[in-house]
C-alpha cells in the first residue's frame, strides 16, 4: 500500500523540479534563449529589409523602362498609321484603362479611333453554342459568302463587317450583333461608331492574382476560351485585327490564339506600357502583311514589333 511518506517524497519531488526550473528560466537558459529569439528577430528582420529594397529597385527599374519607352514612342510612333481609322473590341473583364492606353498611343501614331464596343460572355459559353451555329447563319447571309467554315468564325467575320463596312450589310450586322434576341446580345457599344473602321484593336484582361505561380487568367466555368481563338480569326480575316492580353496562363486569350496558331497578330503583357506603345506598330506591321507575335511571354516572336511609316 502507498501509505504517508510515499506521498511526502512525491510532493518534495514535483516542487524540487519546479525549483530548478524557475532557477534555470530565470538563469543560462534565459539568457541563452533571450539570445536566439533576438538573433531570429534580427535575422527576419534583415531579410525583410533586403527584400524591401529589392522590391523598390525593381520598381524603379520598371518605371525608368517604361518612362524610355513614352519617350521612345513620341519619337517613333507619330505618322506610323497616319489618317488611319481603328475600331477598339474591349473583351469580357478588360479594363477600360488599357483600352485608354491604347487609344492614347493609336492618336500619336496619327489614328483616330472611330468607336469603341465589348463584347460579350455570349461568344464563349457552353451553353450557348448551339444558339451560335443557328445565329451564325443569320450572320453568313450579309456577308456576301464566309471565309470561315467554323460558326465562331464566321461571327469574327461579322463583326469585322460591322465595325469597317459603311453599307445596309453592316449596319445590319451590327444591329443584329448588338441587339438582346435570347438573353445577353454579343456586343454592347461603348462608344457609337462615327465612320467605318479600317483595322481593329482588341484589347483582353490582365491576369489575376492566384494562389500558385505568378499570376495567371483562368477560364470561367461553362465557357470555352478557345472560341476566342476562331472568332477573332474570323476578325482578322476581314481587317487588319491586333489581339492585346496575357499570356502567363493557357486558358487566356492570347496564348490560345498562340497555341492555335491562328493568324492573328498578338501582344502579351497588357497593362504594361510596351504593349499599348507596340500597338500602333503592330497594325502597321499587319497590314503590310506580316502576322506576328510581341510581347515578353512565351510565343512571342519579338519584344517588339519593327518601326515601319
Amino acid at each position: 500500500m502507498i501509505d504517508f511518506r510515499y506521498h511526502l517524497v512525491s510532493l518534495i519531488s514535483v516542487f524540487l523540479a519546479l525549483a530548478v526550473g524557475v532557477v534555470l528560466g530565470a538563469g543560462p537558459l534565459q539568457n541563452s534563449l533571450g539570445t536566439a529569439l533576438n538573433d531570429q528577430v534580427t535575422a527576419l528582420r534583415e531579410d525583410r529589409n533586403a527584400t524591401q529594397s529589392k522590391l523598390e529597385q525593381t520598381e524603379t527599374a520598371v518605371n525608368e523602362r517604361d518612362s524610355y519607352i513614352t519617350q521612345a514612342a513620341s519619337s517613333l510612333l507619330p505618322g506610323t498609321l497616319a489618317s488611319k481609322n481603328v475600331a477598339l473590341v474591349l473583351l469580357p473583364e478588360a479594363k477600360a484603362e488599357d483600352a485608354d492606353a491604347v487609344a492614347t498611343q493609336l492618336k500619336t501614331a496619327g489614328a483616330t479611333v472611330t468607336g469603341r464596343v465589348s463584347l460579350t460572355t455570349t461568344w464563349v459559353d457552353l451553353s450557348r453554342e448551339s444558339y451560335r451555329s443557328t445565329f451564325s447563319g443569320q450572320i453568313q447571309g450579309h456577308l456576301g459568302g464566309a471565309g470561315s467554315k467554323d460558326a465562331n468564325g464566321i461571327l469574327g467575320e461579322g463583326l469585322a463587317k460591322a465595325l469597317t463596312g459603311n453599307d445596309d450589310s453592316s449596319r445590319a450586322l451590327m444591329d443584329l450583333l448588338t441587339v438582346d434576341t435570347s438573353g445577353t446580345p454579343f456586343v454592347t457599344v461603348d462608344s457609337t461608331p462615327t465612320a467605318p473602321a479600317e483595322m481593329i484593336v482588341v484589347v483582353g484582361p490582365r491576369p489575376q492574382a492566384s494562389s500558385g505561380k505568378g499570376a495567371t487568367v483562368q477560364a470561367s466555368p461553362g465557357q470555352d476560351p478557345k472560341v476566342w481563338s476562331r472568332s477573332l480569326a474570323g476578325t482578322a480575316s476581314g481587317a487588319p485585327t491586333v489581339v492585346i492580353g496575357s499570356a502567363d496562363g493557357e486558358d487566356n486569350v492570347v496564348a490560345v490564339i498562340r497555341s492555335e496558331d491562328a493568324k492573328v497578330t498578338t501582344i502579351d503583357s497588357v497593362g504594361q506600357v510596351a504593349a499599348s506603345v507596340s500597338a500602333p506598330l503592330a497594325l502597321a506591321s499587319t497590314q503590310a502583311g506580316t502576322i506576328g507575335h510581341y510581347g515578353f511571354d512565351k510565343g512571342a516572336d519579338a519584344v517588339m514589333p519593327p518601326v515601319t511609316k
